[in-house]
């Protein structure tokens, strides 16, 4: 459908990725929603632990909503998602939006009232508590995000 794969920071994540325990998936930012459902079933398949599939499904919808929410202003654009399962279970999502750090983003206040406090950030700080790691790159033009959900299966 025109996406072109970004095979540069690709093989910097993941290296060879010619696996059955990896699956990539290459659409458009609008279409979150049924990928989600589409990583979600994969990561499943993988594991038994259904602490770690929560975690994987709270950790990939948070940031593919944030892709899909705020990384085009156009409203679209290319993303890829992966999840390797060869050491545990990760998830990598890039994306070709505006430059957005997850981890540097601004932690809200849980100690204010929620009537007081500003929108935003609870997906993010959340992600933070549950993934065993996140780390965020740029390469070239793409933001991406690796989230750690759990570490050999």
């Amino acid at each position: 459908d025109g996406i072109a794969r970004p095979e540069g920071p690709i093989e910097e994540v993941l290296g060879t990725i010619d696996s059955p325990d990896v699956l990539e998936v290459l659409m458009e930012a609008d279409r979150t929603r049924e990928v989600l459902e589409a990583l979600c079933e994969f990561a499943d398949a993988r594991t038994d632990d259904a602490d770690t599939r929560y975690v994987f499904r709270l950790v990939s919808d948070e940031f593919l909503e944030n892709i899909a929410s705020y990384a085009y202003s156009t409203g679209s654009g290319p993303v890829y998602a992966a999840v390797d399962a060869r050491r545990g279970l990760k998830v990598i999502l890039m994306d070709r939006g505006v430059p957005f750090n997850p981890l540097e983003a601004k932690v809200p206040d849980v100690t204010v009232p929620l009537e007081e406090r500003d929108i935003g950030g609870c997906g993010i700080l959340i992600s933070r508590k549950f993934a065993k790691s996140l780390e965020y790159r740029r390469i070239g033009d793409w933001n991406v995000t690796i989230a750690v959900i759990s570490e050999d299966r």
